[in-house]
């Protein structure tokens, strides 16, 4: 089965969205020529307001390494 009919068959099993665009469209020939025609986003919904802020950034980073 191709990738492309597995997706379509199977994606709201995960609850994800699907969008198809065709390289014959503005959106599809600039997503063709700067990725290979092939891609997607990934998008995982965060609740920052239950993240506790654990230190400071600077404490394994340093500019002076580089």
């Amino acid at each position: 089965m191709p990738l492309l009919e597995w997706f379509a068959n199977n994606y709201k099993k995960f609850g994800a969205m699907l969008e198809i665009a065709t390289h014959k469209s503005q959106e599809g020939s600039h997503f063709v020529k700067g990725f290979g025609g092939t891609g997607g986003i990934l998008w995982y919904r965060v609740d920052f307001q239950g993240m506790e802020y654990q230190g400071r950034d600077d404490e394994f980073f340093d500019l002076d390494d580089y």
